[in-house]
């Protein structure tokens, strides 16, 4: 197992969950059936997923001097990521959401990040880059993901980025400094014209000089295409059937677990199949990153993925 550190740099929330029925599409009240909150963000949930799979994990993210930062904190602590270098910033609120998820297991949020949140990236220790086993960013904060992603290929660190919705300007910028592209479908689709995942993956590799870029595709698996051939090889990789009880928090799982076997050589098509089922094994528990599995459920639940590697 590989014992240099993933660093995991990008948002830090503190979410507020909600079981209900139904979302209802105009005002009322209703009472949820379930309520948790707990340490969340893009970046937090991937590295939580990192470290119960078993792999040295630091979280590098802002928080405010406020209640919601003492708890992200508390909550953080109960896992094995370290926190060293979350910087809390006086006067900042830490950012928070509310969510709703419905019997489907779809989800409303509601985030919000506070503008005083200092953007400067200039206290991150980036001399600890160069004895890290990879780096993943999210695009909830563009100045650090910059200096991160930069300083890693500067050493011929990994470095992978969670490129989800953002502005297309910024995602464009984002996609061109990142070995590992790997996108959430809105996001892909939000750049290219093409209709389909597929069509807009290849598309959009013409432009990067990532060795992988991919896209998850929720329950349908993901595509990822891996630089090989001069043209590159593009795969379909399934997921488990599963019947959905909470989707929040599951594509930052995914990212967690592709990560995580990314390091510890795996090679690229099982992190991507182990990052499908682990996915789907979120998906099945409410709460949110609380039902990342730890790596015994993972290796068990795998073996069902019986289905081969399709090269597409």
């Amino acid at each position: 197992m590989n014992e240099k550190p993933v660093i995991c740099l990008g948002c830090a929330f503190w979410d507020t969950i909600f079981k209900v029925d139904h979302i209802p599409g105009h005002g009322t009240k209703i009472l949820p059936e379930k309520a948790v909150q707990a340490a969340s963000g893009m970046a937090t949930a991937a590295a939580i997923t990192i470290a119960r799979l078993g792999g040295h994990v630091e979280l590098w993210a802002r928080i405010g001097e406020d209640p919601a930062g003492d708890s992200f904190l508390l909550d953080l602590s109960q896992e094995a990521v370290g926190i060293d270098h979350i910087r809390r910033i006086e006067g900042a609120r830490t950012a928070f959401s509310t969510i709703l998820v419905d019997s489907a297991g779809e989800r409303l949020v509601v985030p919000y990040t506070d503008p005083s949140l200092d953007h400067d990236p200039s206290w991150l220790p980036l001399h600890k880059i160069a004895e890290a086993s990879a780096v993943l960013v999210d695009m909830r904060w563009m100045e650090g993901a910059r200096a991160v992603l930069t300083e890693a290929r500067r050493h011929g660190i990994p470095t992978i980025l969670d490129a989800d919705i953002a502005p297309p300007d910024a995602l464009r910028e984002m996609i061109s400094l990142a070995d590992h592209v790997l996108f959430s479908e809105p996001a892909l689709m939000s750049l290219t014209t093409d209709v389909s995942p597929r069509g807009a993956l290849l598309d959009i590799v013409d432009d990067l000089k990532a060795e992988v870029v991919g896209v998850t595709l929720g329950a349908a698996g993901a595509l990822i295409w891996q630089r090989g051939r001069s043209e590159g090889i593009l795969y379909e990789l399934p997921s488990l059937p599963i019947r959905a009880v909470d989707t929040l928090n599951a594509g930052d799982v995914w990212h967690g677990a592709y990560v995580y076997g990314l390091v510890n050589n795996w090679g690229i098509l099982r992190s991507v199949q182990m990052a499908n089922v682990a996915a789907a094994i979120k998906c099945e528990s409410f709460g949110g990153r609380l039902g990342s599995p730890r790596l015994p459920e993972l290796l068990e639940r795998s073996l069902a993925l019986q289905a081969p590697f399709a090269d597409i």
